[in-house]
């Protein structure tokens, strides 16, 4: 099963997935590739690193009780700002939110959807 982990949130206890996320979870990887052209029109480019996983996924019926720790997980991190360890039940990689994570929307009575990206920190 997948969660969360972070020594700021709840002692380091794992947050685990309440529920699956929706399908369509996407999975894909970002580069920092820089394109520059030099005066003479000679194109260049720069790769810092190989390469950082992504992950994006929805949850659209979430219970109030799992929102509430979804949310207080995103203010122990303080958002963006500090990495965590994302295991996908698998594997575990620390990653970092990004800032619109985890912003939520009450779709039925006391059930919430929200969406997450998670940027790896350290290139794979």
């Amino acid at each position: 099963m997948a969660y969360f982990n972070s020594s700021l949130y709840n002692s380091g206890t794992n947050l685990t997935f309440e529920v699956n996320p929706d399908f369509g979870k996407t999975t894909g990887k970002e580069y920092a590739n820089i394109v520059n052209e030099s005066l003479g029109g000679v194109e260049y480019t720069f790769q810092p690193h190989t390469g950082k996983k992504i992950w994006s996924w929805t949850w659209s019926n979430l219970s109030s009780t799992f929102k509430t720790q979804l949310e207080n997980f995103r203010n122990a991190v303080s958002g963006d700002y500090k990495s965590f360890t994302y295991n996908d039940g698998s594997t575990s990689y620390t990653v970092r939110m990004s800032p619109e994570s985890l912003q939520f929307q009450e779709s039925n009575y006391q059930r919430y959807q929200t969406n997450i990206k998670l940027r790896e920190v350290s290139p794979s």
